[in-house]
């Protein structure tokens, strides 16, 4: 699987308080397994655009787009995005899930 096939989501900070969030299709959440998932270039590039609207809308700062893998959880690849989809590192008493519940 090249890079470019990797599947991706929209992720970005709440401008209201800077939650880490990712775009569901109809919303946001503060859980990556809930993100709509680009399978395709086409569609990574209409979350990037849905994430520009979002930033000039001021409703998320510092949006990305991110590769994660082809899993239930959406796993992201990069330890960055690891760190931002389950919380600090120094305190795992404040860690959350991936995913609900």
């Amino acid at each position: 699987m090249s890079k470019a096939d990797t599947p991706k989501v929209l992720t970005g900070n709440l401008l209201r308080n800077g939650a880490t969030v990712y775009y569901t299709g109809s919303g946001w959440s503060a859980h990556v397994a809930e993100a709509q998932v680009a399978a395709t270039a086409a569609e990574a590039e209409e979350l990037r655009k849905i994430g520009a609207a979002a930033y000039a809308a001021n409703l998320v700062i510092d949006v990305n787009v991110v590769d994660v893998q082809p899993t239930a959880e959406h796993r992201p690849t990069h330890i960055r995005e690891v760190i931002r989809a389950t919380g600090p590192t120094v305190r795992p008493d404040l860690n959350k899930s991936m995913s609900p519940g």
